[in-house]
């Protein structure tokens, strides 16, 4: 397949950074207009370019690593190749401040916990503006860059294109620490709070006396009791729930779904909009980055498997509440949505189990458990198309019994996410 890359000789940084960094064997040529021509076929998007280069890179974790990580690269991508590459400098300064800075104060990376196309696409368009990176205004995106200039610039020799930006991280302000009262000020505390219970005190024996004058009660010389204050007592600790040596597999929720409808996402082109019932009183909305890969009627009315206990996300203004469970081919040429051998004999809400590490799932996933990106390397498909844990075969809990395999159309040795 032949393909030419155009590419304006004093912009589009970013689509130069792209083809040497994923080391392209796309022919380039300079000229007026950014364009890519593929067999006759003419693309002049930059962000279907750069997805272009990725694919005949055969780097597709670079796309995201399941779709929840698809869509926000996708996500990402259209607004850097849209709005931020064709923005004015004042448009760009402010989101190196604000947007990408508060993004990046909870982010090491634009997209899940490792180096995305995004990341090289935004830093090829930023490169540009490091003079307005300042320690002051922006540090969560000046950490960023610098990562990226070592992983992306200096890893793969490219410093002669894109210069190194000089950066002293011991410049960059720490989180603001969290304010430690004076020793003066402890003190005055401490006498204000005595001054305030000894007030407090004789309130309560004041109330206490009139109590006791009003029921005709006097203690020996005349004087009224005071009441006698009970220590409340210390109920011990309840102690942490112990870690369970539950195996991994069983913490992840896997189910048959049957999709009951899909439509378009109204704001992303590449996103569906799925309602699946997995077995629950109403159908579940989820987000997947399928269009590329089926027509909506081939989505609809079809059992997939969906992972349910995963954190709900916000998908470009939808909230997703699980995941479909696809198979890639290695060489990112197709996308296949897993589901049962046999249709027939499931039903939607059935268990997806691996025998003799069967237990019960978590309620949602808790992220800093890892669970997921523990057991997502581990599946995979064989070279029948059956879906794997390890070496064993993801089962279906029928209610016949049956345990059921689960495959997918073609896509042999592919990994599942």
């Amino acid at each position: 397949m032949s393909a030419t890359l155009t590419i304006p000789e004093k912009s589009s940084q970013e689509i130069k950074l792209v083809c040497k960094f994923l080391q392209s064997k796309v022919e380039t040529t300079t000229g007026k207009d950014l364009l890519l021509e593929v067999s006759g076929e003419k693309i002049d998007t930059p962000n279907a370019i750069v997805k272009y280069l990725v694919a005949q890179a055969n780097k597709p974790e670079l796309l995201g690593n399941n779709n929840e990580e698809q869509a926000q690269v996708d996500e990402w991508l259209s607004f850097a190749t849209q709005g931020l590459r064709n923005a004015g400098k004042k448009e760009v300064v402010s989101h190196i401040e604000k947007k990408f800075n508060e993004h990046l104060s909870t982010h090491t990376f634009f997209v899940g916990n490792h180096l995305t196309i995004v990341d090289v696409v935004i830093f090829g368009i930023l490169h540009s503006y490091t003079k307005n990176f300042k320690a002051t205004t922006c540090p969560n995106t000046l950490r960023w860059f610098d990562l990226i200039q070592h992983m992306v610039i200096k890893a793969n020799n490219l410093t002669e294109d894109f210069p190194l930006f000089e950066v002293n991280l011991d410049d960059v302000p720490e989180p603001a620490a969290p304010v430690v009262a004076k020793k003066d000020d402890k003190k005055q505390e401490k006498k204000d709070n005595k001054k305030d219970d000894k007030k407090q005190e004789k309130k309560d024996n004041k109330k206490d006396e009139k109590k006791l004058a009003a029921e005709g009660q006097k203690t020996e010389g005349g004087e009224k009791p005071k009441k006698e204050k009970k220590k409340a007592e210390k109920k011990p600790a309840a102690p942490a729930p112990a870690e369970t040596d539950q195996p991994v597999i069983s913490r992840i929720d896997i189910r048959v779904g049957y999709i009951k409808s899909c439509k378009k996402h109204e704001g992303a082109d590449s996103l569906y909009v799925e309602e699946i019932d997995v077995g629950e009183e109403e159908p579940r909305t989820i987000v997947s980055g399928l269009v590329r890969w089926y027509p909506v009627e081939q989505m609809e009315n079809r059992y997939v498997l969906v992972l349910c206990n995963l954190k709900p996300a916000s998908m470009r203004g939808v909230k997703s509440y699980g995941m479909v469970l696809c198979a890639s081919a290695a060489d990112g040429s197709a996308v296949e949505l897993l589901g049962p051998v046999d249709p027939s004999k499931v039903k939607p809400g059935d268990r997806v189990y691996v025998e003799g590490q069967e237990g019960e799932p978590e309620k949602v996933l808790n992220p800093k458990k890892k669970y997921w990106e523990t057991v997502q390397p581990e599946l995979k498909t064989n070279d029948e198309c059956i879906a794997l844990y390890g070496d064993k075969p993801l089962l279906i809990k029928t209610a016949s019994g049956e345990a059921m395999q689960c495959k997918v159309a073609s896509v042999k040795n592919g990994g599942i996410k």
